[in-house]
């Protein structure tokens, strides 16, 4: 082994000095990056994807659509859907399914309904409000009966309803407020309330 002279012991004192220092200073950088905490990843990825789509059309037609997710700790991850954007929709309603992971494996699933056709569903959230007023007794069965007449008619709400209903008119019977009072909580779909006003434009209580 090759021995190193200095020459003299206030020189290599210095010398020795510094590369004690120089070799604390790389083993506590070392501890301290051996003793940083860990980040721990167990929440989903936040997935957003778009309220249900309506489409009027008498063709399979394309349908444009924007799905995104969002990770606390990696930023924007991708969304895989089982239908993307711009692709080709058949008449009918289709469900588009769609996931995303972060890096830990934490998934995030979600979906919402394709409407493409000429007879479909529509009615603006904001109805709710109103359906809310009656099922709270604020207006009364006639009111919002004409309520509904009139945004029908102006094609705002739009429900596939027989053409030749009913001549009989008869009451509102509490089962229509109860399911009138789960739509506007959002606990049943547009599509399952627009049954019940299809049942009430047949027994002439809407009109138009």
């Amino acid at each position: 082994m090759e021995k190193l002279a200095f020459g003299n012991k206030k020189t290599g004192l210095f010398l020795v000095t510094a590369l004690s220092m120089s070799l604390f200073s790389a083993t506590v950088s070392g501890d301290e990056q051996n003793n940083s905490p860990k980040i721990i990843d167990d929440d989903p990825p936040d997935l957003f994807v778009p309220k249900d789509i309506y489409v009027l059309a008498k063709n399979p037609v394309k349908v444009d659509f924007i799905v995104k997710a969002m990770d606390n700790v990696d930023g924007k991850v991708n969304v895989q859907c089982d239908k993307i954007s711009k692709s080709i929709f058949k008449l009918g309603k289709t469900t588009v399914r769609c996931e995303a992971e972060d890096s830990a494996g934490n998934k995030s699933r979600a979906s919402f309904i394709v409407n493409v056709g000429y007879d479909i569903v529509q009615i603006p959230s904001w109805v709710k409000h109103p359906t809310r007023l009656w099922v709270e007794n604020s207006i009364d069965d006639k009111t919002y009966a004409k309520t509904m007449s009139y945004l029908i008619k102006e094609r705002v709400v739009q429900i596939p309803f027989s053409k030749s209903p009913n001549n009989s008119k008869s009451e509102i019977p509490v089962w229509i407020k109860t399911n009138a009072k789960s739509w506007a909580d959002d606990k049943i779909s547009d599509d399952e309330y627009s049954i019940i006003l299809q049942w009430l434009i047949n027994r002439n209580i809407i009109q138009f």
